[in-house]
């Protein structure tokens, strides 16, 4: 049987287009700790887990070569989906609540996964064997060390290492949100070889720990959850401002780090009894209790715009939009890209949300669907243009065949810009909300204003 990590030219031929995909589907995607990827043995990724397929896309974008995933066995029931999977180069594990009789089926899957840590690929394993719509890390279990200690017995002085790397969404759900790569030292697997051959369960605490240890840090990690929402609410309220404090610029990596600083804090508060602890996790309540009475997100309440700044980004949206009716050429270069790249204005979350039951699962959905929509979109647009887009083009470029071409360079531009256009737009939009509220709602959104300015003082 052909091993899983052997060479596929038409997974070469795509894995790129996923990748591309990938970047596109988010407006930020920034990866740290690189450098901290082995050269000199073998390694396992270890991420933390709270989407479906999207930590896989994320490892596929930055591993030096193509790494082989574990899944769950559940999701392999049907053969063509199984085959699917299996192109992808992930591999099923089986769990007790797929059945006792099913669990002697792991030892072949932990065999070929040494093959491909053998063979010099990388193994990549979610470290919380299942996802968690939170930022949060569960415990882990003990399948992924088990693999290591028998692979570095296989290995011998050859190292191999588990290597940490947190994944932070700050959307689950929606498009074009931002996503970090943080990735970590690598965990050597030799100094639990002696525990692993005299006591195996020992040594795999031991490493459990140590990874546990290891990924905290570099994730997003509330572990305070009996006040999750309270503290995710004040990451998210109180980053503008500790950002600022700290003269940090406002982008993604900033943001999260941010967070994960305010988050800790609370933590720490909280486990040393502070008795601020309890008025900021009262104050940040009254604050989500005001947003849900406005129907307005947290972080979106928060990070307004001024009433001039929101109006300086309307008027020019608004004089494009009348330039659109009134100008010929300009109506046909916008109605042109949109014909050739509708896909960002389809709010396809809001359907996934009514089809997927599992929120961990809709963004991976979403996301599948897209880019499959796109791809053939893409080739069905280009043969059309490039088939008669000389003839109602052509009062713009007689350019006959040649539009093809350009329907495909507009797809490719128009997944690029996607994010930062379509997050602009709803920027736009909720900051026009947000004073709109003003003038409706006047004494709630003064009160959401002092309750915020109330949460940074006690902070």
């Amino acid at each position: 049987m052909k091993a899983i990590q052997d060479n596929n030219v038409l997974y070469n031929i795509l894995s790129p287009l996923v990748q591309f995909g990938t970047r596109c589907h988010y407006q930020s995607f920034v990866v740290r700790g690189l450098e901290n990827l082995p050269v000199d043995g073998a390694y396992i990724i270890a991420p933390c887990h709270q989407q479906a397929l999207m930590e896989p896309l994320a490892v596929l974008n930055f591993a030096p070569k193509p790494p082989v995933f574990l899944a769950r066995a559940d999701i392999f029931a049907k053969p063509v989906i199984r085959a699917i999977l299996t192109f992808l180069k992930i591999l099923p594990v089986y769990r007790i609540r797929d059945g006792q009789s099913n669990l002697g089926k792991n030892n072949e899957i932990f065999d070929r996964s040494r093959d491909v840590l053998l063979d010099g690929f990388p193994l990549c394993l979610m470290a919380e064997g299942r996802h968690n719509d939170r930022h949060h890390l569960l415990p882990m279990g003990k399948g992924m060390f088990r693999i290591a200690g028998e692979t570095q017995l296989k290995l011998g002085d050859h190292p191999l290492y588990i290597v940490p790397t947190g994944i932070d969404f700050d959307e689950y759900e929606r498009p074009y949100a931002n996503l970090v790569v943080n990735i970590g030292k690598p965990i050597p697997v030799q100094p639990f070889m002696k525990d692993f051959v005299e006591n195996e369960p020992v040594a795999l605490n031991e490493m459990r720990h140590a990874l546990s240890t290891a990924l905290s840090p570099l994730m997003h990690d509330i572990r305070h959850e009996e006040h999750y929402d309270e503290i995710l609410t004040v990451s998210q309220v109180l980053n503008t401002p500790e950002r600022k404090r700290k003269g940090l610029r406002n982008n993604a990596w900033n943001r999260f780090i941010t967070r994960q600083a305010i988050s800790q804090r609370l933590d720490s508060c909280a486990e040393a009894a502070d008795p601020k602890y309890n008025s900021i996790i009262e104050t940040a309540r009254k604050y989500l209790n005001l947003c849900r009475q406005l129907r307005m997100r947290p972080v979106d309440a928060a990070n307004h715009w001024g009433l001039l700044a929101t109006l300086g980004a309307f008027i020019p949206l608004a004089a494009l939009l009348v330039a659109a009716i009134m100008v010929p050429a300009v109506r046909w270069i916008l109605l042109f890209c949109l014909v050739c790249y509708p896909f960002p204005m389809l709010p396809t979350h809001l359907l996934m949300r009514s089809l997927i039951g599992d929120p961990q699962f809709r963004s991976s959905v979403n996301f599948g669907i897209r880019f499959l929509l796109s791809i053939i979109y893409g080739i069905v647009i280009s043969i059309v243009m490039a088939c008669c887009g000389g003839m109602w083009m052509s009062n713009l470029a007689p350019l006959g065949a040649w539009w093809g071409l350009v329907a495909v360079a507009v797809v490719h531009l128009g997944a690029i810009l996607a994010g930062p256009v379509v997050n602009s737009l709803k920027a736009v939009g909720n900051n026009l909300r947000y004073w709109f509220l003003w003038m409706v709602k006047p004494s709630k959104m003064k009160a959401l204003r002092e309750t915020q300015k109330q949460l940074g003082e006690i902070y």
